[in-house]
């Protein structure tokens, strides 16, 4: 059970169950043992609590202003979850694909995609061809539990499984609260029930047998490919229905629909439900029933507006949200919050924003739309001020001195790859979407053409808007991570351009048929099999030597057939071998995101400290920036310090602001470079004998005077504890804090005022550490030398 929900109106929330649970299971088996005999959750347990909240510039005085969020008891949720993983395991069999609401491996974008083929085809037709987008009035409130459990026995549920459904929807209570004053519990006569685990896919199950009325009904005709039929979608209560014959097929869907719902009570608002035409003259509304749904030029899906015109799908959707997020940002733009919380805050609240479109529309956005996003996002992270940190070094990773800040671009494009691992999924794993694209190769497996190097976009799969987006952003992708795409054993020998004899691309079907297909199937132990070892390994007829010298010397023309000049690009094996994996997106991220270099200013460091370090060490560097604290500030401080962003009297006099660059705090005659005003100046330098002093003592260790070690935060020269280290470096940052809150008046620099801070920080990571045991025992290791010398009790 997942934590961290509300309880229902026992009190008693998973937490509890879960850290008292060896006490309660035996009695809770006999709880449940008890149910099964007698049919019925007694007491309590089946009492639900509805909190009513107040929707966003909703007027309070009207009851539909307010969203109901029901809450059901831990208990009767454990069975529920229990049931849940039962039915999880057979639903994909019984459910058609055409449904994907809450249903494992399958997705909201898998609609949407289709719906995009199914429009694009329809630009290619003749025949009168619309979409019916239905709107159910409070679908999941209107399910009849007879015709449910009916349902459940006729796609040949066990006895015991519909029982328990049976029991479980045997006179369910609920109450109301308002204003903190709760109502008498009244019993529920239909619906499935909110925040039960068994509700979503007990209304697939529901909602099913009017999709495969609507499928097997030869009246109602559905948009035609040349190898099948498309009819509907359903993803929970949003239905799409894809017609020909507009006039018959609505009719025969009203009175199907009309049919359905005095079986089932469910009932489709057909004002609130709307046609969108696909072709011209498809649908002439003068000429529909006053009860028909009324025709737009878009449609909404899913949060999406849809237009037969898939062109204008950036003007619908991006264009809106990129305003809406440009006047958020601008709205939060003076609150106060650190550069850190900033990009936290965009990664929470606008990040899923736009991943969402990028997810589910493949068309990009043109380069002005991304300059916007970028320069609104700048101008917060900033607040209105120059940079002084670029943002395409903000977004590198945190190990090559970034802050992991969303690069939008490369989120569109791990989006699109997406769709691209999902051609290279085995042939298990069907989409119908997948069949549409497929036709529109022609005779090029959709899961070989990332790897055909000859161009495609002048090849019949280029016309498709959706493969030419995910194509053209897997090649950017290629290209962002310096990778050609060159023939490798990944690369097809049948219909590809580039294996062409005689102006022809190569194709044998019986080798085909025989499973040889790719470059890598003509290897073995690194070298070109024998014409003997590959009629054996195939079953080839022996009789085909010919085809094999010319499938050989054509491959030949365009590559040696060396395996070691063969191999594919790491990109491309990284996206094969995740094809089939859960959480693929933040994955794709990294990939495209992990450039293998370090965007702080090394060169300066180095020859100021006149360092000559190994590749590792600028790496590590940044990793402890964010290892010895989880406290934002002291972060930033390091790492506005690694990055030299700090603004000295040296840089003021290079901008034209001071007459002269010689540093005014100290009598040294000196340039105030940036070195000299963290180190070298002579109020500074004083300052950092003191820290190094007293950190000595403290940990009865010598901490050596080394700018390596206080300003870049170098560990190398400390053989101590990793718990130690970082508490060192915590308290050097603090440090490097008070000589920035002294940067115009170093002078006034003195040890009492980094103690004091440095108190202050330790007290909040007692705060921080009291939540967890481990944590605590974390900072006792860590803290306790400090505590003890600095006399701390709290």
């Amino acid at each position: 059970m997942s934590t961290g929900k509300a309880p229902g109106p026992d009190g008693f929330p998973a937490e509890f169950l879960k850290h008292f649970w060896s006490m309660l299971a035996p009695l809770f088996f006999r709880v449940v043992t008890e149910i099964k005999n007698k049919g019925y959750v007694g007491g309590h347990m089946n009492t639900a609590n509805i909190k009513l909240l107040l929707k966003p510039d909703k007027n309070p005085m009207l009851p539909s202003s307010y969203r109901p969020i029901s809450l059901i008891n831990t208990d009767l949720k454990i069975i529920s979850k229990a049931l849940t993983s039962r039915l999880e395991k057979v639903v994909q069999s019984i459910i058609h694909q055409d449904q994907t609401g809450f249903i494992k491996n399958r997705h909201s974008t898998d609609n949407v995609r289709r719906l995009f083929n199914v429009i694009n085809m329809a630009q290619n037709s003749k025949k009168k061809k619309i979409i019916l987008s239905l709107d159910a009035e409070k679908a999941f409130d209107r399910v009849n539990w007879s015709f449910l459990l009916t349902v459940l026995g006729k796609f040949g549920f066990g006895e015991s499984f519909i029982q328990w459904i049976s029991t479980l929807y045997n006179k369910p209570k609920a109450s109301v609260t308002t204003n903190q004053i709760t109502s008498q519990s009244f019993t529920l006569q239909r619906g499935t029930r909110q925040g039960c685990p068994l509700s979503p896919l007990l209304f697939a199950i529901f909602v099913e047998p009017l999709a495969a009325a609507v499928r097997q009904n030869s009246v109602i005709k559905g948009i035609h490919s040349s190898i099948s039929e498309h009819k509907i979608n359903l993803y929970a209560d949003d239905i799409l229905l894809y017609l020909e014959e507009p006039q018959s097929s609505l009719e025969e869907v009203f009175n199907l629909i009309n049919s359905f719902s005095k079986l089932s009570d469910y009932s489709i608002n057909w004002t609130k439900s709307s046609i969108l035409p696909l072709t011209k003259n498809s649908w002439n509304p003068a000429n529909q029933n006053p009860q028909h749904p009324s025709t737009t030029n878009t449609i909404k899906y899913l949060g999406l507006n849809i237009s037969p015109n898939l062109n204008e799908l950036i003007k619908l959707n991006h264009d809106p949200m990129l305003d809406k997020v440009t006047e958020d940002l601008r709205r939060w733009n003076n609150l106060p919050i650190s550069l850190l919380g900033r990009i936290a805050s965009v990664k929470m609240k606008i990040l899923p924003k736009i991943n969402y479109l990028f997810s589910m529309i493949p068309l990009k956005p043109p380069k002005q739309w991304f300059q916007r996003l970028d320069s609104a996002t700048t101008k917060f992270y900033t607040r209105n001020k120059k940079p002084k940190i670029s943002l395409s070094t903000l977004q590198k990773n945190k190990d090559e001195g970034g802050l992991e800040a969303p690069n939008f671009m490369h989120y569109y494009l791990a989006n699109q790859i997406l769709y691209l691992t999902e051609w290279l999924k085995p042939k298990e794993y069907y989409n119908t979407w997948l069949e549409i694209e497929q036709l529109d190769c022609k005779h090029i497996k959709l899961s070989d053409l990332p790897f055909i190097t000859a161009t495609l976009k002048h090849h019949n799969c280029f016309k498709n808007p959706l493969i030419a987006s995910t194509l053209t952003a897997w090649w950017k992708a290629l290209d962002i991570t310096n990778v050609q795409l060159k023939i490798s054993i990944l690369s097809p020998i049948w219909h590809n351009p580039d294996f062409k004899n005689k102006k022809t691309p190569l194709y044998l079907k019986t080798w085909e048929e025989s499973g040889i297909t790719h470059l890598q199937d003509l290897f073995e132990n690194d070298k070109i099999r024998p014409y003997n070892n590959l009629t054996q390994a195939f079953d080839i007829n022996k009789s085909n030597f010919l085809q094999y010298l010319q499938v050989t010397e054509t491959i030949k023309k365009n590559t040696p057939l060396d395996l070691t000049t063969l191999q594919p690009p790491e990109l491309a094996i990284y996206m094969k071998k995740i094809s089939t994996k859960s959480k693929k997106l933040s994955k794709i991220y990294r990939a495209l995101s992990n450039t293998n270099c370090n965007y702080l200013p090394i060169a300066k460091w180095e020859a100021e400290l006149s360092i000559t370090p190994s590749t590792d060490f600028w790496t590590e560097i940044c990793c402890n920036t964010f290892k010895m604290t989880k406290n934002t500030n002291l972060q930033l401080i390091q790492y506005k310090v690694l990055h030299r962003s700090h603004t000295t009297q040296q840089k003021m006099h290079k901008m034209g602001f001071l007459a002269t660059d010689i540093c005014s705090q100290c009598t040294q005659n000196t340039a105030d470079s940036y070195l000299h005003a963290l180190w070298l100046c002579s109020p500074v330098q004083h300052f950092w004998i003191l820290i190094t002093e007293k950190l000595s003592s403290i940990l009865d260790c010598r901490i050596p005077l080394s700018p390596n070690l206080c300003l870049i935060g170098d560990l190398t020269m400390l053989q101590l504890p990793a718990n130690q280290s970082q508490s060192i470096l915590a308290a050097l940052a603090i440090a490097k804090k008070t000589i920035l809150l002294n940067w115009k008046d170093k002078k006034s620099l003195n040890i009492n005022q980094w103690q004091n801070l440095l108190t202050e920080f330790i007290s909040m990571e007692k705060m921080s550490a009291l939540r967890k045991q481990k944590k605590i025992t974390c900072f006792e290791e860590r803290w306790t030398p400090f505590l003890i010398a600095l006399n701390l009790n709290f």
